[in-house]
């Protein structure tokens, strides 16, 4: 048998040759020229017909990426090579052999021989390319190099380098590529890598795009930021104390030291991760440069989709969403969008829930009223009349309700009471709770607009104090709401542990206990006293409380928990006042906050639909609901005859029972009232039976 020459197997077995080379590159410097030459010499074939597939010139790319790092200056040229390749016939290449290169560069790249912004820009050419499972690697492999370029510190030049050239993709003539560099910058985004300024606003010229897709991965990025962040998947625990107690009974070998070192390193770096600071990610809608300039352009794009259906109606949807916030959040004037919008508040429009929750959204204290009106009316006029259903109403009521939170001139005192009047008593709970929801909100903001049946007790009683709001009024506080509060709260708080550091004993020698009649003249004459305190008095009262206030505060740097029991101390003067409870302080020193109402910056569909009854759901759909609880559970079934099971109720009667508990039953009862001759003939058919059994 002939011994094959070792050169030959080297030169075809292309992986044991690289294996080699790693270990000693000078000994097989010959073997690595030879296939060196045959790389030109097929590059050379390669670029006669570059749409051919060549799978032995993949496999020279493959060896040389691994092992040019042992010949430096013999392969200076193979990095540039790749790249013109890719950069002159991406379009016609096979998708194996490109494939194969975007690899070879990317491992040239960790080895830090091709440098990042050239690699990278010419990464976003190939998202061209017709080649899903391509255009994957690249998008994963550029968020991950960006993201591993910026971990030390911000890389401020490769930033800019990448950014600019994003910009140019976005206006990019192939839709497919503008859209994957969209996505690159919005993952670099949620990553906190890119959460600038320059990023947000590069994003914001993509909602103005004609292409659909686009325009609506651009809107969605803006709108799905106050959802929580999707979270990586982190490791699975270790159970620290299991480990521990392991190595305690069983033999301790070197391997399982090294897997209780590893475990306690891991943790380690999970502690480190939990006490870094936060990163606090703002909603990319404050980002915005000019939000007045950006609205506009965006309602005009809308205008122009909704006459030509360019786009589709969902789309439009988050349009008019997106449109909504940037009002609402910046608080700007458009007031053509209220106009536009009326069109689609009838009951019969579909997503109509959607769209009355996204025109509360858009509504702010700084709109005149006049503009606000129209949409009040077109919501009393289609929702608000009797023939409508229960449903409609309900919704109905409840944008007024958010309308009115955010702007109370937009509605007259005429509709109110009508409206009050028309649905405070209906054969629907739920139409009821939306109306009295309404009331609620004018017995605190403007309770004279009310009838005096419907302004309640408490709001009839602060009448005075409570003043009207008016058109472009603006609150301004001269020292920290609540501060005479909290120092109240701390004075009472030292009062009371003093008395209780005091002997309850003491002062108390020599006095006699006073008759009933004494301690009731003079409870009586405390009350006149108080009674007789006048207003100007009280005034003055507050007024010094109010200046020792903003002496405290020149004094004094309050804190976190300061803050927190303002908070609370506010919110229980509130219910106070509400209620007209004479408590002046809360003194819990309960750490537990407590719910506060809050007008919320954006709404939803479910935030107009809470007053509904959930109808009663029919046979199918109780059926579905039983198989989709079935769902990753294990088999269920009767276990009768398996062990631990239950028995049937004649079974459990069977069984003897304390006479307590069976001594008022019927059976018990009739057996004691029985005469002689009824247990007789009990007895002897009882003797015929055992008898027949025995034959």
């Amino acid at each position: 048998m002939v011994k094959k020459n070792r050169g030959i197997t080297l030169i075809q077995n292309l992986p044991q040759l690289q294996n080699l080379i790693k270990r000693d590159p000078l000994s097989y410097k010959d073997e690595f020229f030879r296939q060196w030459r045959h790389y030109e010499s097929q590059l050379s074939i390669f670029q006669l017909k570059p749409e051919s597939e060549s799978e032995e010139f993949g496999e020279l790319i493959t060896f040389l990426s691994h092992v040019s790092s042992c010949y430096p200056k013999e392969t200076s040229e193979f990095p540039k090579q790749l790249i013109d390749i890719l950069s002159q016939h991406y379009m016609i290449l096979s998708p194996n052999l490109r494939k194969t290169m975007v690899q070879a560069l990317i491992l040239l790249k960790n080895k830090d021989v091709v440098s990042t912004a050239n690699l990278l820009s010419l990464f976003f050419t190939l998202f061209r390319c017709k080649d899903k499972l391509l255009r994957t690697l690249l998008h994963t492999y550029i968020v991950t190099d960006i993201k591993n370029s910026n971990a030390k510190h911000k890389n401020n030049k490769l930033n800019k380098t990448l950014q600019n050239f994003m910009f140019k993709m976005l206006n990019d003539s192939d839709d497919i590529a503008a859209r994957e560099s969209l996505k690159v910058m919005i993952d670099l985004y949620k990553k906190n890598i890119w959460n600038d300024e320059k990023t947000v606003n590069i994003i914001t010229q993509a909602c103005l795009s004609k292409t659909q897709k686009i325009a609506a991965t651009a809107i969605a990025f803006f709108l799905g930021l106050n959802n929580k962040e999707e979270e990586e998947e982190d490791e699975d625990d270790i159970d620290i104390g299991y480990m521990k107690r392991t190595m305690k009974i069983t033999k301790k070998t070197k391997s399982k030291q090294a897997q209780m070192e590893r475990a306690l390193t891991t943790l380690k770096k999970k502690e480190r991760q939990r006490n870094k600071a936060e990163v606090f990610n703002f909603s990319a809608l404050h980002l915005i440069n000019d939000p007045q300039g950006f609205t506009e352009k965006l309602f005009s794009r809308l205008k122009q989709v909704t006459s030509t259906s360019e786009f589709s109606f969902e789309v439009r949807i988050q349009m008019i969403n997106l449109i909504s916030r940037l009002i609402g959040v910046h608080k700007l004037i458009l007031l053509n969008f209220y106009t536009f919008i009326i069109k689609y508040l009838v009951p019969h429009q579909r997503d109509v829930t959607q769209i009355l929750a996204y025109t509360a959204q858009s509504i702010h204290d700084l709109i005149p009223p006049d503009s606000i009106e129209p949409i009040v009316e077109a919501i009393s006029n289609n929702f608000l009349w009797t023939n409508c259903a229960s449903e409609a109403i309900i919704v109905g009521l409840n944008s007024l309700r958010e309308i009115c939170t955010r702007a109370p001139l937009a509605m007259n005192e005429r509709l109110l009471q009508s409206l009050v009047a028309d649905f405070k008593i209906h054969q629907d709970s739920g139409v009821t709770a939306a109306a009295k929801s309404l009331v609620s909100l004018y017995r605190e903001i403007n309770p004279e607009m009310l009838k005096k049946k419907d302004r309640g007790k408490i709001a009839t009683m602060n009448l005075n104090n409570i003043k009207a709001p008016q058109y472009g009024e603006v609150k301004v506080n001269d020292t920290v709401e609540g501060m005479d509060l909290l120092m109240k709260y701390q004075r009472k708080k030292e009062e009371k542990e003093n008395n209780e550091d005091e002997d309850p004993g003491e002062g108390w020698e020599g006095w006699e206990v006073d008759s009933e009649a004494e301690i009731i003249s003079n409870e009586e004459n405390e009350e006149n006293e108080e009674n007789e305190e006048t207003k100007a008095e009280k005034e003055r009262i507050k007024l010094e409380e109010k200046k020792k206030a903003n002496e405290e505060l020149t004094s004094r740097i309050l804190t976190d928990e300061d803050f927190a029991k303002l908070k609370r101390l506010r919110h229980h003067e509130e219910i106070n006042k509400m209620t007209g409870n004479k408590d002046e302080v809360y003194f819990s020193d309960s750490s537990e906050e407590e719910d506060e109402e809050e007008n919320k910056e954006y709404l939803d569909a479910d935030d107009l639909t809470v007053h509904i009854k959930r109808k009663r759901s029919d046979y199918e759909e109780r059926i579905e609901s039983i198989k989709r609880g079935r769902e990753g559970r294990l088999k269920f079934g009767s276990r009768k005859g398996k062990e631990r099971t239950s028995v049937t109720n004649a079974e459990k009667a069977k069984k003897n029972k304390a006479f307590m508990m069976v001594v008022h039953k019927r059976s018990v009862q009739n057996k004691a009232k029985k005469s002689l001759r009824e247990k007789q003939k009990i007895l002897r058919a009882h003797i015929k039976k055992q008898k027949m059994k025995l034959k």
